[in-house]
């Protein structure tokens, strides 16, 4: 039966190269088995793009993934896109990041079921220095009765908000929550 288990395998790797790696490497099987390459798809993968059960790469797909793009359960990279995510642009049922969105957004500017920002926040509980929803916790905040239901004239008062109790706040993380809204 062991025998069996070892040849459930494979692998293939082209010859062309690109910056010294192969264009093409795939390595899946029983067992940990590496994939490094251009395109890499292996039960671990290295590559600028790499699709495995473990991911690192300029763009990743994986369970658990590293990438600048990175995308899984469990991702993190510059921009992260998961079930756990960390990075600056983090999108998941529980985020963390410079800008977060998710169940759980924690950041500089959070929109979530729960939204701990830095500096801005929206959401059911939103928490953060400037922040809107239904509970907040901050120095200064608008409430609203349904998150569903916040109106064009609730978000043009946030935005004022932001800008008044906050006015050296960096442009961009205010346009992520009025954006989100």
């Amino acid at each position: 039966m062991g025998e069996r288990l070892k040849r459930l395998k494979f692998e293939y790797e082209s010859q062309a190269r690109v910056l010294g790696m192969p264009l093409i490497c795939i390595s899946v099987g029983i067992g940990a088995r590496t994939a490094k390459g251009f395109f890499a798809l292996g039960n671990v993968s290295k590559g600028v793009i790499a699709i495995g059960i473990i991911a690192m790469g300029g763009f990743s797909l994986g369970l658990i993934s590293l990438g600048v793009l990175a995308v899984g359960c469990l991702a993190a990279g510059l921009a992260a896109f998961s079930g756990i995510a960390v990075g600056a642009v983090a999108v998941g049922g529980m985020a963390l990041g410079i800008f977060s969105l998710g169940g759980i957004a924690v950041g500089a500017a959070s929109v979530g079921g729960v939204a701990l920002g830095g500096q801005v926040a929206f959401g059911g509980f939103a928490a953060a220095p400037v922040a809107m929803g239904i509970i907040t916790k901050a120095d200064a905040s608008v409430s609203i009765i349904d998150i569903g239901q916040a109106m064009s004239g609730q978000k043009e008062q946030f935005e004022t908000l932001i800008y008044e109790t906050l006015p050296g706040i960096w442009k961009p993380l205010a346009d992520w929550v009025t954006m989100l809204m």
